[in-house]
């Protein structure tokens, strides 16, 4: 048996690509869809917040704020917080000052994102992260006070089954707060903004990554999703009050706030 080169890259150090993978199959596929989205969030983990940003031109921020406004009112000091598809962090190291006696735990599906999450939260003795699968959380019946997702359920196999396990881990009377793209209702938009997150998408994947899937999958995950509208209804079918809904960019974005009934 020859010895390796002295230049080969170890399997497990091999930098992650979407090559030979087919995004419409895998979306298609919820067996399968996992394997895509980590993949994914693993090659974009160290430029996703600039890219987020630039992205949306800034509007995430104040999306973020908006949910944070939303749940300020009621957030208890001492709450327990679980934030969800948790990404590098921003959102949950902001919740951790909103309850300095109690914790935030954030969860994500993608190493890399909690390697980025954990230097974030460097210092913030109430905030912890960890691997996870929002589908299969590893968390006890109503041990939660509030749950977040930002640009989550749009990415599980099945949002359906999310929303599920969401509800079994909050208490009665427990907040959800979710911020996701929407599918826009039928007509000129929805084609303008699928093609305009397509074609944008692929220029920043190309000259980021060398790969415009990874960025063009955004308009491809949205296509596949559902509108806010029918979004909501999914939340009221699981168990949710829906008490705030806020469509932004003609629906093409939503945040929901709802509670545990």
């Amino acid at each position: 048996m020859s010895e390796p080169s002295a230049h080969s890259v170890p399997p497990a150090l091999a930098a992650p690509t979407l090559r030979g993978l087919d995004v419409e199959t895998h979306l298609r596929t919820p067996a399968i869809k996992q394997q895509y989205v980590t993949t994914m969030f693993e090659m974009i983990a160290p430029k996703y917040d600039r890219f987020t940003r630039a992205f949306s031109f800034g509007m995430d921020v104040a999306w973020k704020n908006e949910l944070l406004a939303h749940i300020r009112p009621t957030l208890r000091t001492d709450a327990h917080v679980l934030d969800l598809a948790c990404g590098t962090g921003d959102l949950a190291a902001a919740l951790a000052r909103l309850v300095p006696d109690g914790r935030v735990h954030g969860i994500d599906a993608a190493p890399t994102m909690i390697t980025c999450a954990k230097e974030r939260g460097q210092g913030i003795g109430n905030l912890r992260f960890d691997v996870g699968d929002m589908m299969r959380l590893d968390l006890p019946d109503e041990s939660q006070d509030v749950v977040t997702i930002g640009y989550g359920l749009r990415n599980v196999p099945d949002h359906r089954v999310a929303l599920r396990e969401i509800h079994r881990v909050l208490k009665p009377g427990g907040t959800l707060a979710n911020l996701d793209f929407a599918l826009p209702e039928p007509g000129a938009w929805r084609w303008l903004y699928l093609t305009y997150l397509k074609t944008m998408g692929d220029v920043y994947g190309w000259l980021w990554h060398g790969e415009p899937e990874v960025y063009g999958y955004i308009s491809r995950s949205i296509a596949h999703f559902v509108t806010l509208k029918q979004l909501a209804a999914d939340m009221t079918a699981t168990g949710f009050t829906v008490s705030y809904e806020s469509p932004k960019l003609n629906g093409g974005v939503c945040l929901h706030v709802a509670q545990k009934t």
